[in-house]
């Protein structure tokens, strides 16, 4: 009697390890399993304990590599009736077709392929399906690391990409450097528009088909062909971001810009504004305290308005105020290096400028050229509000003239002057252009020649009456006490 519960407790415990182990795999039920034991009762007892041990391994499925693929070559084939002899095709001519694998995004299965190859030979099908392969790159090394690697949408990509140039890991191409954060405040604004295109799209994905719909959704959005050319250029470096533990792309492309219809920037069809020389001076007559300074000094230097916000005065400007050391620049209240190495320079100022400059100043010897109560830099969103944004709406000049035109006046000034092309492009901070340049580099190390140049041209405007109460922060009193009765 214990012999047959015995008995039936052993099968039926079999049975169960068979429901629950490896699919395809059967145990006998007279043997116990691997990993399982049975123990009973030493007297021949009717009760039998099992103790069951886990024995359910999952499959470890290795990742894909090339050397342990098979039939990517792919093979031809005709149709039934053709294989079989019940076709009214020309012997050896029937319809050949090819099917190869094709690895999929994100997925451990491949795809299979059939293409049509006409009605040749047998031997002309193969060799038309190995070069369609080829071309097409369906077995590429590359084609393989990009599929199989991980899936990342372009929104993952680029904040990664925004984040490792931040933190300094990611410098720039030419110069090694860290990026500029007036740079990367470019950048962020391309990525946060690209994000609500193509924002969950895959890097795998993005290739020319892609980028030419993104081409027409930025035009149909009327940005401007440098607008297009720059967010196309954030789409080509975050695609390119995305590297091997080697620092091989993973996702290499051929971008066809023919196809893509990326526009060709014209420069004589872009908008470059500049003030003229009466624009100038009514501008200067309806500023205000520093800002009147300030616009001055833009139109009679060529300075960019972030290296005018970095002047620090006894550092940056001689004791005289006739020659300016540009050396930083400011961006959004923080100091930081000159737009590019040649922005690092001496500008000679002419002597009524220079005047006026010292005349501003009064007694101070420390500090920014144009500063805040609290002794930090000015900011050109600041400046533009309350200063050149009124005047220009009050002039009802044109929307894109701003500090920049200041540079472009001074520039056709100098030019018409016929100022040495050496001079202008070291008072501008532009980079020489060819070997002739380079020799002629000696000339800027003549500082008598280049005072006389610098009062020969002039300003090319008048400069206005300046106010005698122009004082540490270069406000009107009047504006003063305003801002007094508002605390």
């Amino acid at each position: 009697m214990s012999t047959g519960t015995e008995s039936e407790a052993l099968t039926a415990n079999s049975r169960s390890l068979r429901l629950r182990g490896t699919p395809g795999t059967e145990h006998s039920p007279s043997l116990p399993p691997a990993g399982r034991r049975i123990t009973g009762s030493s007297s021949g007892s009717s009760q039998a304990a099992c103790d069951i041990l886990p024995v359910a391994t999952p499959i470890r499925r290795r990742g894909k590599s090339m050397s342990r693929r098979i039939g990517q070559n792919g093979n031809v084939f005709v149709k039934p009736k053709c294989k079989t002899g019940r076709c009214n095709h020309k012997k050896g001519l029937c319809p050949k077709y090819g099917r190869y694998w094709v690895d999929q995004p994100g997925q451990h299965e491949r795809l299979r392929k059939v293409i049509s190859l006409g009605e040749v030979t047998q031997t002309m099908a193969e060799r038309k399906l190995r070069d369609y392969i080829r071309e097409t790159q369906v077995d590429s090394p590359e084609t393989f690391v990009e599929v199989t690697s991980p899936t990342t949408t372009f929104k993952q990509q680029a904040q990664w990409w925004l984040d490792e140039m931040q933190a300094g890991r990611i410098v720039s191409r030419k110069k090694r450097k860290p990026i500029k954060p007036a740079t990367l405040a470019g950048y962020q604004a391309a990525v946060n528009w690209l994000n609500g295109i193509i924002g969950d799209t895959t890097l795998a994905d993005i290739k020319n088909e892609v980028a030419k719909q993104l081409v027409i959704k930025m035009r149909e959005a009327s940005l401007a062909d440098k607008t297009v050319v720059n967010y196309f250029q954030v789409v080509k470096a975050v695609v390119a971001s995305a590297v091997s533990s080697e620092g091989e792309q993973l996702h290499p492309r051929n971008w066809n810009f023919h196809f893509i219809g990326l526009p060709v920037i014209d420069e004589k069809k872009q908008r470059k504004p500049s003030f003229t020389a009466r624009e100038v001076e009514q501008i200067l007559a309806r500023a205000k305290g520093r800002y009147k300074v300030l616009f001055a000094l833009l139109a009679g230097t060529g300075l960019r308005i972030g290296e005018a916000f970095g002047l620090r005065l006894g550092e940056h400007l001689s004791g005289d105020f006739s020659t300016i050391n540009v050396r930083q620049s400011v961006w959004r209240g923080s100091v930081q290096a000159p737009k590019t190495d040649n922005a690092v320079r001496e500008i000679d100022v002419p002597s009524s400028l220079a005047a006026f400059l010292k005349a501003s100043v009064g007694g101070r010897t420390s500090g920014f050229l144009f500063q805040t109560e609290s002794g930090r830099p000015l900011t050109q969103r600041n400046v533009l509000r309350d200063g050149l944004g009124k005047i220009r709406r009050d002039m009802k000049l044109e929307g894109g003239k701003a500090f920049h035109s200041f540079r472009r006046f001074r520039t056709s000034h100098l030019r018409k002057n016929r100022v040495p092309w050496d001079l202008q492009k070291l008072w501008l901070g532009h980079a020489n252009k060819d070997v002739t340049d380079r020799y002629a580099e000696q000339l800027k190390e003549d500082v008598e020649w280049r005072k006389q140049e610098a009062e020969r041209v002039g300003l090319g405007f008048e400069l206005p009456a300046l106010e005698s109460s122009i004082g540490l922060l270069g406000l009107p009193k009047h504006q003063k006490s305003k801002l007094k009765k508002v605390a």
